[in-house]
């Protein structure tokens, strides 16, 4: 199982990525952008952390064969698009986007959790409610332009836990 659990920030996905790998005894990816000084970053310097995101991304994935991942690649290239695409030339911007796609074929399961909640203030995510639909927004063209299969999880805590595990039994039975 490679699950990842994918949307713009405050969702939920931590919160149901730490439930999901509690249950499965799979281990979990957390977001590498945590990592990053990116609220004091200059432009340049947020261009090369994004840069360093996506690969410490696919790098922690490489570790595991199976894992639960609090972010995607996915949510890599909306970020990307949204902030860094116009700053770069079509060169850097197609890697970009070519190393993102081709490493969210590897997963198994992409769960999609969508704004249903104003994000709140952990000292790290941006609770600028626009700015979270606009990612949001940006993240559904992806899935929609390049045809990545997913589920779209809505509702409580609860309601979206017991469709992910309905959906990963499911999966694992096939």
């Amino acid at each position: 199982m490679r699950i990842a659990i994918i949307g713009t920030h405050g969702t939920g996905k931590t919160t149901l990525a730490k439930m999901l790998s509690g249950i499965f005894k799979i281990p979990i990816l957390g977001e590498c952008a945590r990592n990053h000084d990116i609220k004091n970053a200059n432009p340049d310097e947020y261009v090369k952390i994004q840069k360093d995101i996506l690969i410490e991304q696919i790098a922690a994935e490489r570790k595991y064969q199976n894992f639960i991942s609090d972010r995607s690649t996915i949510d890599n290239l909306a970020y990307w698009i949204h902030s860094c695409a116009r700053m770069v030339d079509d060169s850097i911007n197609k890697k970009y986007i070519n190393t993102s796609l081709e490493n969210a074929k590897k997963y198994t399961t992409i769960f999609l959790l969508v704004p249903e909640f104003y994000p709140r203030n952990d000292g790290f995510r941006d609770t600028n409610l626009i700015f979270q639909l606009q990612i949001a927004e940006t993240i559904n063209t992806i899935l929609y332009l390049h045809q990545i299969p997913h589920y779209i999880l809505r509702g409580t805590v609860d309601e979206r836990l017991q469709r992910a595990i309905d959906i990963i039994n499911e999966t694992k039975q096939k």
